[in-house]
């Protein structure tokens, strides 16, 4: 379940909702409080699924929204260009998700996949 986490608090690393879009924290710097306002927190974040870099101020106590990143194992039951039948090794569940066009994994091969608010995405091979 998503959790609110403290603009203060973030940290490299991190994922954080952007735009509609999970992204990880690339970096974070805090400004000073000044006189007639509170510390600002710049936010420099990447796209977990698009790859795009989103910039974002915020007031050092607003609340951000984090999602839940579940890290799961695989294996590719069968593969058809970059669409590959994977069975969840926890569950036996088997679902369709598209592959990397990097990754060459075949038949039988372990993947590490994650599920980030019902979207999948395969990040590479289990080792």
């Amino acid at each position: 379940m998503p959790r609110q986490i403290e603009a203060s608090k973030v940290n490299s690393g991190t994922y954080i909702m952007l735009d509609g879009e999970p992204c990880e924290v690339r970096s974070m710097s805090k400004s000073s409080p000044g006189k007639h306002g509170s510390a600002k927190c710049k936010i420099k974040a990447r796209g977990v699924f698009d790859d795009k870099d989103r910039h974002v101020t915020k007031p050092g106590d607003a609340m951000l929204m984090s999602p839940d990143v579940d890290k799961k194992i695989g294996q590719v039951v069968s593969r058809e260009g970059d669409i590959a039948q994977v069975m969840d090794m926890d569950t036996y569940e088997t679902e369709e998700m598209e592959l990397p066009e990097d990754l060459n994994a075949g038949e039988g091969d372990e993947i590490e996949y994650w599920v980030i608010d019902d979207r999948k995405l395969v990040k590479g091979l289990n080792k």
